[in-house]
C-alpha cells in the first residue's frame, strides 16, 4: 500500500490509474474538504514550473541520499565492498606478479653470456645491395672471422671524417 506522499505525487504527476485517481480523490475529499482545487493547482503548478534540473546519474543522487538518511538515522552506512574485497584484491595482485615474473623469465635471459666478446653488440641483416644511381656500385662482405659485415659503396664523391652527415 503507497502512502499519502507516494499516491498524492503520482496524483500530481497523472501517472495514477483511473481507480486509483478515484480512491485517492475520495480520501482526499474526506481528510481535506476544499483542499482538492487548491493541491489540483499545486500540481498544475509544479508541473508546469519544476526547477529541479534532470539529474545525469539518477542512480549515485539515490546512493548518496540513502548514505545520508542513514547515517542520520544512526546506522552504520553500507559500503559497495563485499566480504570477499580482500581476499580477491590479493588473489589479483598475486596473479599480476605471477604472470610478471614468467614474462620476465621467458623474454629476458637469465646468467651470463657464455662467450661476451661473440655476442654482437648490433644485430643487421641486408636484404639488398643496390643503388639507383649506375656511377655507384653497393657490396656487401661478411667476415665470419672477425664477425662483422661491410656494406662497400664504389663510386660516391669522398667525404672527410669529420664531416656532420644529416
Amino acid at each position: 500500500m503507497k502512502t499519502f506522499e507516494e499516491n498524492f505525487t503520482a496524483w500530481v504527476d497523472g501517472i495514477l490509474s483511473e481507480e486509483e485517481r478515484l480512491a485517492f480523490e475520495a480520501t482526499l475529499d474526506k481528510d481535506a474538504p476544499g483542499e482538492r482545487n487548491r493541491l489540483l493547482q499545486l500540481g498544475e503548478l509544479l508541473r508546469n514550473h519544476s526547477p529541479a534540473p534532470a539529474l545525469s546519474n539518477p542512480d549515485f543522487f539515490n546512493h548518496q541520499l540513502l548514505e545520508r538518511i542513514a547515517a542520520e538515522n544512526g546506522a552504520p552506512a553500507r559500503r559497495g565492498q563485499s566480504p570477499w574485497f580482500v581476499p580477491r584484491f590479493i588473489f589479483a595482485g598475486a596473479s599480476c606478479f605471477a604472470a610478471a615474473v614468467l614474462l620476465f623469465h621467458f623474454l629476458i635471459p637469465v646468467g651470463p653470456v657464455e662467450n661476451p666478446s661473440s655476442a654482437p653488440a648490433y644485430v643487421a641483416q641486408f636484404y639488398n645491395a643496390r643503388t639507383d644511381d649506375p656511377d655507384v656500385s653497393a657490396t656487401a662482405f661478411h667476415s665470419k672471422k672477425d664477425n662483422v659485415t661491410v656494406l662497400w659503396l664504389d663510386g660516391l664523391d669522398y667525404l672527410p671524417e669529420t664531416a656532420d652527415l644529416k
